[in-house]
C-alpha cells in the first residue's frame, strides 16, 4: 500500500459546523486527469475528504480516464481508482436530477482532456436529463488571487521556498518541470509559471528556466510548445569553480504516480543527471498539487473560507 500523501490542512468555515447534510446547490466532481498508480488515487481520495470536511459542500472525485465503475460500494480498505467521469455523473443526475454539478477540476493547463474530452463527456450526460445543470469551472491555472497573481505560480514558488530553506540553499537555480506536450497552450502554461516564479523570487534565486520532463514525438524541436527538457538543462549546467551547482527541481506536477512519483521518471532522470558529478546537486521540490496555494483555492472553490 502507497504511503498517504502529503496533507495540508483546509480553513474550515468560521462558524460553521463540519456537516455532511449539505446545501442543495452544493454538489461538486473533483476532476483528475486519471492515473494507473494507487498514490494517485490516495491523493485525490484525501483532497475530496478534505474539501468535505473542511466546510458544507458534497465533493466526490472522478477521472477523465481510467476510472473504475466495476463497484460503487466501499471494501478491502485498498486504494481504488476513482469513478469515470461519466458513469459518476449519469448516476449523479439520476439520484437528483434538477440539483446543479460544478466541475472542479484538479488539472494544471488547458490540456486537451479538459478541453475537448470533459466538455463531450458533460454533453453526453447531460443529454440523459432535461433538468441537468452542469457547469466546468476553470483549470487551476485560470485562477488568480486579489492581487493579480497566479495561484499555481504562488503555490509553485512556496514549494521552492520551502526546498531552499529545508536544503539550507543560497540562490540556487530554478528548473521548473511539467510532464511536456505538444500542446502550445499547456506550454504557455509552463512558460507563464516560470516567469511569475522568477519575478515572485527575485534574488533569493539565481534564474528559473523552464525543463519538461519529456518532448512527445509530435512534438518538433525549435517549435511554438518546445523547451529544452530536464536532462538536457541538467546536462548543460556546469560550475567554473569549487563550489558545486545547486539546483532546485520545482515540480509542477500536481499528482504523484508514474512521473512525479518517489521513484518515478523524473527522480531517474535525476539520478543519471548527478551519477559521478561532485559538481552538481540538484533538490527536487514538493508537488504543486500539495502547496497551500492550490489548496486554497479548491477549498474556496467550494465555499470554505
Amino acid at each position: 500500500r502507497p504511503p498517504a500523501a502529503s496533507r495540508v490542512p483546509l480553513p474550515a468555515i468560521p462558524g460553521g459546523s463540519q456537516t455532511e447534510n449539505y446545501p442543495e446547490a452544493s454538489r461538486y466532481v473533483l476532476l483528475a486527469h486519471g492515473s494507473k498508480r494507487a498514490d494517485t488515487w490516495v491523493q485525490l481520495d484525501a483532497l475530496s475528504g478534505d474539501l468535505r470536511r473542511a466546510g458544507r459542500a458534497e465533493v466526490v472525485a472522478a477521472s477523465v480516464f481510467f476510472g473504475d465503475d466495476s463497484a460503487a460500494e466501499e471494501g478491502g480498505g485498498e486504494p481504488r481508482p476513482p469513478a469515470s467521469l461519466d458513469a459518476l455523473l449519469r448516476r449523479m443526475l439520476a439520484a437528483e436530477p434538477a440539483r446543479p454539478i460544478r466541475i472542479l477540476p484538479f488539472i494544471l493547463g488547458p490540456s486537451r482532456a479538459l478541453r475537448a474530452e470533459t466538455p463531450r463527456l458533460v454533453r453526453e450526460a447531460a443529454a440523459t436529463c432535461a433538468a441537468a445543470d452542469v457547469e466546468v469551472l476553470p483549470c487551476l491555472a485560470d485562477v488568480v488571487d486579489a492581487e493579480g497573481a497566479r495561484a499555481v505560480s504562488v503555490g509553485l514558488a512556496e514549494q521552492i521556498e520551502r526546498t531552499i530553506a529545508e536544503a539550507g540553499l543560497t540562490r540556487p537555480f530554478v528548473l521548473v518541470c511539467d510532464h511536456g506536450s505538444a500542446d502550445a497552450a499547456v506550454a504557455a502554461v509552463r512558460r507563464t509559471m516560470v516567469a511569475d516564479v522568477a519575478r515572485l523570487l527575485g534574488s533569493a534565486v539565481v534564474g528559473v528556466e523552464p525543463a519538461p520532463m519529456e518532448r512527445p514525438s509530435s512534438l518538433a524541436r525549435g517549435s511554438e510548445a518546445d523547451d529544452p527538457l530536464l536532462e538536457e538543462r541538467l546536462a548543460g549546467l556546469c560550475c567554473a569553480d569549487a563550489a558545486a551547482v545547486e539546483v532546485v527541481v520545482a515540480m509542477a506536477f500536481l499528482s504523484p504516480g508514474r512521473h512525479a512519483g518517489a521513484d518515478g521518471d523524473v527522480a531517474e532522470i535525476v539520478a543519471r543527471a548527478t551519477a559521478g558529478r561532485a559538481d552538481l546537486r540538484v533538490h527536487v521540490s514538493e508537488l504543486l498539487g500539495d502547496s497551500r496555494a492550490v489548496r486554497r483555492v479548491l477549498a474556496r472553490a467550494v465555499g470554505v473560507a
